[in-house]
C-alpha cells in the first residue's frame, strides 16, 4: 500500500471512515452552536428539479406526484415518487465516492468495497451530520469579477488574500465554502455552465492539510477546476485529493448568493445528509445561521 504524500491515512486509526469529521468533537459543536447572535437563517441549497443544477453527464431528476381525493370523506392526499442521482442538486460526497490507483480513503482496496449494491467503505451514512463554524470566501468579489473563468484555478494565495480582505480566518474544524460566482450563469448560459467550471486543483493539498478544514464546498458542480467537459482523461484530481487522501467531504452545488449579497462570511454551518446506507453521496440542505 502506497500512502499519498499529503495524507490523513491512519490519523484516526486504520478502520476510520469519517476522516476530517473526527475533529467535530462535542466541545467543538458546543462552541459552534454559540456563534449565532441574530437568529437569521440562510438556506444554501439549490432547487432540486429536473432542470436544476447537477453534473451535465448525470441522469436528470425525475418526479411524479400521485394523489387521491375522496369526496365521500373530504380527504385528499398527494405523494411524490422521485428518481435521481444521489449527487443531484446540493449534496455531500461520501469519502468512498472517488479513488485512485485502486485505493480509497485510508488505503481500502476499491474492489473489496464497491459493487452495484453500493459501497461498503466511506459510504455516506458515516457522515451523519456536520455542525461547525462555516466560512465563505468570496473569491469572485475579491477579484472584482462576476464569476471566475472556466477552468480557472482557485489557489491558496487567492484564498488567503480573500480571507484577509474579508477579515476572517480559516481555522481547524471549519467548513470552507468557496464562491466562484459560477452559479450566477446557471440560468442565463446553461451551455457555458455545462462546459466546465473554476475551482481548486490538487495543488491546494498542503494548504488544506495545514488548515485542517473538515469539509469543502463551492457554487459549482464539482468544486474543482475543470477546463472542459466531457473530461478528456476522466480524471478529477481534486476529488481524489480531498476524499481519498485527506478524508475531507466535498459539498457541491452550494448557493452562496444570499451570503454574498449580505456580506456574511462566517456562520454556524448545519447540514445532515440522508442516511442512505452504502450510498456514495446524498442530497443535503446546508444552513448558515448568524
Amino acid at each position: 500500500m502506497t500512502q499519498p504524500r499529503i495524507s490523513n491515512w491512519g490519523r484516526w486509526g486504520d478502520d476510520d471512515q469519517r476522516g476530517m469529521l473526527n475533529l467535530l468533537t462535542q466541545e467543538h459543536v458546543l462552541r459552534s452552536l454559540a456563534m449565532p447572535k441574530q437568529g437569521r437563517v440562510y438556506s444554501l441549497a439549490v432547487p432540486l428539479e429536473a432542470e436544476g443544477p447537477q453534473f451535465s453527464e448525470f441522469h436528470r431528476t425525475w418526479r411524479v406526484t400521485h394523489y387521491t381525493n375522496d369526496p365521500s370523506t373530504g380527504m385528499g392526499i398527494a405523494d411524490d415518487v422521485v428518481t435521481m442521482e444521489s449527487h443531484s442538486g446540493t449534496h455531500v460526497d461520501g469519502l468512498g465516492h472517488a479513488w485512485r490507483d485502486g485505493l480509497m480513503y485510508n488505503g481500502k482496496r476499491w474492489d473489496e468495497a464497491v459493487s452495484s449494491f453500493g459501497i461498503t467503505w466511506g459510504a455516506i451514512q458515516n457522515v451523519g451530520w456536520i455542525i461547525s463554524r462555516g466560512v465563505m470566501l468570496d473569491v469572485a468579489a475579491y477579484k472584482g469579477v462576476k464569476h471566475l473563468e472556466r477552468g480557472e484555478v482557485v489557489t491558496p494565495e487567492m484564498l488567503d488574500a480573500t480571507a484577509s480582505r474579508q477579515g476572517v480566518e480559516v481555522r481547524a474544524g471549519d467548513v470552507l465554502l468557496i464562491r466562484t460566482g459560477w452559479y450566477t450563469i446557471f440560468y442565463t448560459d446553461r451551455q457555458l455552465w455545462d462546459s466546465g467550471e473554476p475551482g481548486p486543483d490538487a495543488t491546494i493539498g498542503p494548504w488544506l492539510k495545514e488548515k485542517d478544514v473538515v469539509a469543502i464546498g463551492a457554487d459549482t458542480a464539482g468544486v474543482e477546476a475543470i477546463p472542459e467537459l466531457p473530461l478528456p482523461d476522466g480524471n478529477l484530481p481534486f476529488h481524489t485529493l480531498a476524499l481519498r487522501d485527506l478524508g475531507m467531504n466535498i459539498i457541491e452545488h452550494v448557493d452562496l448568493e444570499e451570503l454574498a449579497r449580505d456580506s456574511v462570511y462566517e456562520f454556524l454551518f448545519v447540514g445532515a445528509p440522508l442516511r442512505l446506507m452504502n450510498g456514495t453521496g446524498s442530497g443535503v440542505t446546508p444552513l448558515a445561521i448568524i
